[in-house]
């Protein structure tokens, strides 16, 4: 959710009536400003909660407010958002819906609701959401990122890359619509421009594990496997068990002849997709490695390897150099 939100709701809001407040503030007694002021605290804190993902902590306060004000839509929908992230979009859509019927016309909401019933394949119902929450607010990113999901979905790319463009006139360096952009081009064969926007949203997140696997997926089309394999093996520094990137490095060593190495990889993804439990616990210790690791990667010494042996050009040696320099592991004075 976007604090946006709040800026959204607001702005259009007078509170008329009376409202009886509970709990903390007593019981059967007029809302004061005071009051409404806390409520809306408690909601920017139960927010600040969400966005750092401690999802307990935000729904015992999106609670509270609801058992203040059990028409606090912001509250609704922010349960709804958190059922969204858990993977529970049933749930999801419940709240939405709750909210939607006391705020119809918040763009937020809408586009919410859009976006999870596309997860759950519903892509004519999603459109119509958010293209509701877009004639209420034109500029709203999500709702044109979940447009363009939309029409990715249906495998038309020309009409995605239209939305995710005009994401980047609002948000430049959205990374969503970055990633979207180049695989949009992916899926229109057009490579290099598919590498252009994956480059761009590495710049701004260089350990984008999503982005790293498009790029080897790039070079695994044009049969350049051993840059591949360099891309998936910087995804799998990150996330070890990543099943997308280690079924590419697998079929990029198909594509070298050395099928010994390209078995034992998919000896491993059979393992893995018998064993979720694994992945799950690797991902959460993906940012230990990351912060704590202050060895040379097996991928950086293979990027001096092949490059020492002509397979590979300098620029990946000198993105290898600076992740080095970046991670203090090699120091310059």
């Amino acid at each position: 959710m976007n604090n946006t939100k709040i800026v959204y709701l607001y702005s259009g809001f007078v509170f008329f009536g009376i409202i009886l407040f509970q709990g903390s503030f007593g019981t059967n007694i007029y809302g004061s400003a005071e009051d409404e002021k806390k409520l809306d605290q408690m909601y920017y804190d139960a927010e600040s909660y969400f966005t750092k993902g401690n999802f307990t902590q935000a729904v015992q306060l999106y609670d509270a407010i609801l058992k203040v004000d059990p028409n606090y839509s912001d509250a609704i929908a922010g349960k709804g958002a958190v059922h969204h992230r858990m993977g529970d979009f049933s749930r999801a859509i419940e709240y939405y819906d709750r909210a939607i019927a006391i705020n119809g016309t918040n763009p937020f909401f809408l586009s919410d609701k859009g976006n999870a019933l596309l997860v759950v394949g519903f892509d004519g119902e999603a459109e119509k959401y958010l293209n509701n929450a877009l004639n209420i607010l034109p500029t709203h990113v999500d709702a044109l990122n979940g447009l363009a999901n939309v029409y990715s979905f249906r495998g038309n790319h020309e009409q995605e890359l239209v939305y995710r463009t005009s994401v980047l006139i609002v948000e430049p360096d959205n990374q969503e619509a970055l990633i979207g952009i180049g695989n949009a081009y992916f899926g229109l064969k057009d490579y290099d421009n598919a590498i252009l926007h994956y480059n761009k949203a590495l710049e701004i997140n260089p350990q984008n594990v999503h982005v790293l696997i498009g790029k080897g997926n790039v070079f695994l089309k044009i049969s350049d496997y051993y840059n591949a394999i360099l891309h998936y093996d910087r995804a799998l520094f990150i996330e070890p068990n990543n099943i997308n990137a280690l079924r590419g490095k697998s079929q990029s060593f198909v594509g070298l002849g050395e099928h010994e190495s390209a078995t034992e990889i998919h000896q491993k993804i059979e393992m893995l997709k018998n064993n979720p439990q694994i992945i799950e616990k690797t991902e959460n210790e993906s940012k230990m490695i990351i912060e704590d690791n202050k060895k040379i990667p097996n991928w950086i010494k293979t990027v001096f390897k092949w490059f020492a042996d002509d397979l590979i050009s300098e620029d990946e040696v000198i993105k290898g150099l600076k992740f080095l320099i970046e991670k203090g592991i090699i120091k310059i004075s």
